[in-house]
């Protein structure tokens, strides 16, 4: 699911042979591959170590010699200023609490004229898998309020609020804007996994209806796309904003 965008933040960055790169928020891992096929040398942040720990196994299984895998927080980068060619942040920086801190760091870091992307998701009616999710969740639990602002994984759907943060920051040149790809989906369970693990707002939801809860959304998952698709492929259209801009 995330490896298009991510392919599409790597043609926006432009990378040379000889670029050298820093990712904020890396995950479990999409765009530091990527990345790593295309720079010199990459520099891959994460704030939770636990993520930190699996994203270099998955470096060290690709033999991605020229990826350093680093704890931080994307807000207060222990990195110099200037120190980077160019910055990518997938899916990562619409979760920070103070999101604008994020924006400013990716600018501090990179080197006057490097090129800088980053992706968002956009609402449940157009990232269509996380639709599944939310159908199933509702149905699970009708009577669940309802968040008091949009969910985190939506805060930088609106491309007007994207571009203000990347111009807030100091980019220059700043260019926002939808892109779509469309997903196969092999079943109901490769559709569970794939919204549900790594996803920390997700973790969060289990940890507050517990096990029972959880098996009673992913019961609901499996009827929703019974419903919606019975015995055919699973096929959907995720849409993201993507945000890209020059620093300095």
């Amino acid at each position: 699911m995330m490896r298009p965008f991510a392919e599409d933040i790597v043609e926006r960055l432009g990378l040379s042979d000889d670029a050298e790169v820093i990712e904020v928020a890396a995950g479990s891992g999409a765009l530091t591959e990527l990345l790593a096929a295309k720079a010199t040398s990459v520099l891959a942040t994460d704030f939770a170590p636990e993520m930190v720990d699996v994203l270099r196994e998955r470096m060290k299984s690709r033999g991605a010699t020229n990826v350093r895998c680093e704890v931080m927080d994307g807000t207060s980068l222990d990195v110099a200023d200037s120190s980077y060619d160019a910055a990518g942040c997938s899916f990562g920086l619409m979760f920070f609490p103070e999101r604008q801190k994020g924006f400013d760091e990716l600018f501090r870091v990179t080197r006057p004229g490097g090129r800088v992307a980053a992706s968002g998701w956009t609402g449940p009616d157009t990232f269509e898998a996380f639709g599944l999710f939310l159908a199933a969740l509702n149905a699970a639990f009708p009577d669940m309020p309802p968040p008091p602002a949009p969910p985190p994984v939506f805060n930088l759907a609106d491309p007007a609020v994207f571009g203000s943060h990347m111009e807030t920051a100091g980019f220059r040149d700043v260019q926002v804007e939808h892109v779509a790809h469309d997903l196969e989906i092999r079943d109901v369970e490769q559709t569970w996994t794939m919204l549900t693990v790594g996803a920390p707002p997700v973790q969060a939801l289990f940890d507050r209806v517990g096990a029972d809860g959880e098996e009673r959304i992913h019961d609901e998952l499996r009827r929703v796309v019974a419903d919606r698709f019975g015995s055919g492929p699973i096929r959907v259209r995720n849409v993201a904003t993507l945000a890209s801009g020059t620093a300095g």
